[in-house]
C-alpha cells in the first residue's frame, strides 16, 4: 500500500490485492452484514448507505479487473 497523492480534493492511494479485498470486505460487511439503522450507518461510517454502496461497487469493478490482468500475466490470484 502506498499513498501516491493527496490533494484537499482527492487522495490516490494504490493497493495491493490483499489490501484492496481488505477494503472490499470491510465495506461489503458495512452495507451489507451488520444492522445498522440509516442514521446509525450516516453517523459511523460518515457517509450514507447509497455511497458507500457506490464505493463498494467501484473497489469490486477495480478488483475484478486487477485479477482478470493477474491471471492474463500468467500469475495466480
Amino acid at each position: 500500500m502506498e499513498i501516491i497523492r493527496a490533494t484537499a480534493d482527492a487522495i490516490t492511494i494504490s493497493l495491493g490485492p490483499d489490501d484492496a479485498l481488505a477494503v472490499n470486505n470491510a465495506l461489503n460487511e458495512i452495507c451489507n452484514g451488520v444492522h445498522l439503522d440509516e442514521w446509525d450507518f450516516q453517523t459511523r461510517m460518515g457517509v450514507d448507505r447509497e455511497h458507500a454502496r457506490k464505493v463498494l461497487q467501484t473497489m469490486g469493478a477495480a478488483i475484478s479487473a486487477m485479477k482478470e490482468q493477474c491471471q492474463a500475466g500468467g500469475k495466480e490470484w
